[in-house]
């Protein structure tokens, strides 16, 4: 019930943006069933539908769901006219090859983001509803199909116009921006905090997880920018970028924070006073950029340059042996100055991105990578398919045993709510969502069709009566939160109510009562189907995410050791690990909360593995027995990671621990040329670090007992 007092709070006091969507949509609507009017087509309802479809509260999205809607629409019509050739006079085979199609287009949509989303979803349910109204009349499925793509073409055409005609993109490129600002003062703050290490592990986790929560809504964001900011459309890929950047340096706080608890256990005394000296100036500096973000000055900025290389020179001196500590506390203490050298560097380049960003011009930093790839869930895709099929399979065969002409209406709801709403994070919950805006659409189409529409004689007075109801699904749809009310006020309205073009003629009251009785029926079928087939169990689903995370390890280990490649996990994982943060909530265990960390730290384990990979290649400074020995090593470390049985802990990190013994011999032993050995020893203390740190969680007896198919 909160949803719908959180609609009904926006209906009363909608917000400024919201109302300039809301007017937007209003035009749309009136202009679209004014030229479908005009244009004598034969169900204005469907043009109006399709514009409560496409329409976003960014101009720029909207475009971008026309032209999938445009796409989808026009397969899904060609594949109904032939289906209804094939299978004429059959109907189970007619109905079980459109429940195959509609399966294939929700498991297309689920799999893919964005436009191609869209266009995947359209096609299935398209297909349906065309392949359904075409029954009466199978001679005229061709017409009715060239009917429904016009009346989409003619939906999307004006959803455009209105669309370009209202844009702001500055607005949406402001926003960014500011939201970037705002990550930005928190990362520093969280760094400094991080440095600091006197805050308690629980706070340390909050904090990490409220920074993660504002990474995740950027990347949203970042998805609008594409569309919605032009001026910044080229800049795509450094967008992304940054969004991996800031998600791995929460990673590499992580690692941070530990290796400075490993020197505090094992450091005795205090700190060498330059060492205390220079931890206060980055303290500072840190501080400062948690107050002024990305206003601070360009002389402020050169001090992050000056502070890594003053970490730099630290961890040289640790290295040359010039200071009286032990092999391993030596190896620490210049592993964390290295380590915040990096932290440095990379705040530096997060703020040179985001400059380069907004000027339109490239980065002097590291750019990497030419495309974007995301986690593809091929499991959920799968449960979903499985769904839309067994629900549109039930409700035609209650069509065929029962002949009750309302089922076959009923058949175009399921497809709605079992392809669309699949695409939501939470399906069942975006149902139940749309089930509330299905009984307010009773109510409302009701209020219309006994009292209002009989009484109309004109356009201009059925414009006046329909703008109130757009305004209504406008507010719903412009939130996540009530999208789905506003979706079922809005489809389900108008199917209802349908205004035809005789007159301003609409459905016959018998004719409501049996399309509210078929809707509601269908809206049940669509909900027992999710409660019922592969139930929303948020933990198996992290569970799930979580093998994935390590799996992509293994599998990025055995990738060839490119910037490319390091490139495409950082976006996979960083995809998983949004999708695994919208989890947590739901699950509200901290077992759950645990795998989440272990999959975060992933991250830098890649990341770590991938640079000890691409240090020993062609290095002069390392023998072939050692670089075979390493490569062994990483082997077996992904596959530990990955789950696999036959990797025991404690030889690998014996293993580990005699390589990095070596290396810091290397290091005694010449000074010469051992900046990649210098990368080397770091990348392998992280590796090390994590395997102990998480080790008992990879043993593959951790996971008996799981599903193989979790959701």
């Amino acid at each position: 019930m909160s949803a719908l007092y959180t609609y009904f709070k926006a209906l009363i006091h909608p917000g400024q943006a919201v109302l300039l969507f809301a007017l937007r949509t209003i035009a749309a609507g009136l202009l679209t069933l004014y030229l479908a009017f005009i244009f004598d087509l034969e169900q204005p309802k469907w043009s109006i539908m399709a514009v409560v479809i496409v329409s976003q509260p960014l101009a720029g999205m909207a475009l971008a769901r026309s032209f999938g809607q445009v796409i989808g629409t026009t397969v899904g019509a060609a594949v109904a006219v032939l289906i209804m050739a094939i299978f004429p006079q059959a109907p189970l085979p007619f109905i079980t090859t459109l429940a195959l199609w509609l399966a294939l287009c929700t498991a297309g949509g689920t799999l893919l983001r964005y436009t191609s989303s869209q266009a995947f979803v359209l096609s299935g349910y398209t297909a349906v509803v065309v392949a359904l109204l075409a029954i009466p009349d199978q001679e005229g499925t061709f017409l009715l199909a060239v009917t429904r793509v016009t009346e989409t073409l003619l939906a999307v055409a004006c959803v455009c116009v209105v669309s370009l005609l209202t844009a702001r993109p500055e607005a949406v490129a402001k926003g960014y921006f500011a939201k970037i600002d705002q990550v930005i003062k928190l990362t520093a703050s969280h760094a400094a905090e991080v440095l600091r290490t006197e805050e308690s592990e629980a706070d340390f986790q909050r904090r990490q997880m409220q920074l993660l929560g504002e990474i995740s809504a950027l990347e949203g964001l970042r998805r609008h920018l594409y569309f919605d900011a032009p001026r910044l459309r080229s800049a795509d890929n450094l967008v992304l970028l940054l969004g991996n950047q800031l998600m791995l340096l929460t990673s590499r706080l992580t690692a941070l924070r530990h290796q400075r608890e490993l020197l505090i256990e094992r450091w005795e005394g205090d700190l060498p006073l330059e060492v205390q000296q220079l931890r206060a100036e980055e303290l500072a500096l840190l501080e400062q950029l948690a107050q002024q973000g990305r206003a601070l000055s360009g002389a402020d900025r050169q001090r992050f340059v000056t502070l890594q290389q003053q970490f730099e020179a630290l961890a040289y001196k640790a290295e040359q042996q010039t200071e009286n500590m032990s092999a391993t506390l030596r190896s620490l203490a210049w592993a964390l100055r290295w380590e915040q050298a990096r932290l440095l560097q990379q705040l530096e380049q997060i703020l040179e991105l985001s400059d380069a960003i907004q000027e339109g011009r490239p980065a002097s930093c590291l750019y990497r990578g030419q495309s974007s790839p995301l986690h593809l869930d091929f499991t959920l895709a799968s449960m979903n398919a499985i769904r839309a099929f067994t629900a549109l399979l039930v409700s035609g065969l209650i069509w065929i045993e029962t002949a009750w002409d309302g089922a076959r209406g009923g058949m175009i709801l399921v497809g709605i709510l079992c392809s669309l709403m699949a695409t939501f994070p939470r399906p069942l919950m975006a149902a139940q969502s749309y089930a509330r805006g299905l009984g307010l659409a009773l109510l409302v189409s009701a209020f219309y069709q006994f009292m209002l529409v009989p009484a109309i004689s004109d356009f201009e007075l059925l414009a006046l009566l329909l703008a109130p109801l757009l305004y209504a699904i406008a507010v719903g749809i412009s939130s996540p939160a009530t999208a789905g009310i506003g979706m079922g006020l809005g489809l389900s309205s108008f199917l209802m109510l349908g205004p035809q073009n005789t007159g301003t003629g609409q459905n016959t009251a018998i004719q409501w009562f049996e399309f509210a009785g078929a809707y509601v029926s269908a809206a049940m079928l669509a909900l027992i189907v999710y409660a019922l087939i592969f139930p929303f169990r948020p933990a198996l689903r992290i569970r799930r995410l979580y093998g994935e995370a390590r799996e992509q390890v293994y599998q990025l280990s055995k990738m060839p050791a490119t910037d490319e490649q390091q490139f495409a996990f950082e976006s996979r994982m960083t995809d998983r690990l949004t999708s695994m943060l919208g989890l947590l909530p739901a699950a509200n265990d901290r077992a759950m909360q645990r795998l989440y960390e272990i999959s975060l730290a992933c991250v830098a384990l890649g990341v770590a593995m991938h640079q000890l990979r691409q240090q020993a290649q062609n290095n002069a400074l390392l023998t072939d027995a050692f670089g075979q020995r390493l490569a062994s090593a990483l082997r077996k470390t992904g596959r530990l990671v990955a789950g696999r049985d036959d990797v025991q802990l404690a030889a690998l990190l014996a293993t580990l621990h005699q390589l990095g013994d070596e290396l810091d011999e290397l290091h005694a032993a010449s000074h010469e040329h051992l900046w990649s050995v210098f990368r080397m020893r770091v990348a392998l203390l992280i590796v090390v670090s994590f395997l102990e740190r998480h080790g008992d969680y990879l043993q593959p007896q951790g996971l008996e007992g799981e599903p193989q198919l979790a959701h």
